[in-house]
C-alpha cells in the first residue's frame, strides 16, 4: 500500500515539474501579445509589448518558484 502512494507522489511531482516550462512560456506570450494589441490600437510601438512581455516573464519566474516550492515540501 505504502508503494502504491509513493508512486502515485512520484508521479504527481514529475507532471507538476513537466508544466514548470510550459506555464513559463505561456505567461510570456500572453504578455507579448496584450502588448501587441494594446501598441497596435494606442499607436505606441514597442513600449507597450515590452513591458507586458517583462510582466509576463515575471509572472511565469514567480510561476516556476511557487511550484518548486510545491514540489519540496
Amino acid at each position: 500500500m505504502e508503494e502504491k502512494k509513493n508512486k502515485k507522489r512520484e508521479f504527481v511531482d514529475a507532471t507538476r515539474l513537466a508544466s514548470v516550462g510550459i506555464g513559463l512560456i505561456i505567461s510570456a506570450m500572453i504578455g507579448y501579445y496584450i502588448g501587441v494589441f494594446i501598441d497596435k490600437h494606442a499607436h505606441t510601438a514597442p513600449v507597450f509589448t515590452l513591458i507586458f512581455l517583462i510582466i509576463g516573464m515575471a509572472a511565469g519566474i514567480t510561476n516556476v518558484f511557487r511550484t518548486l516550492g510545491k514540489n519540496n515540501s
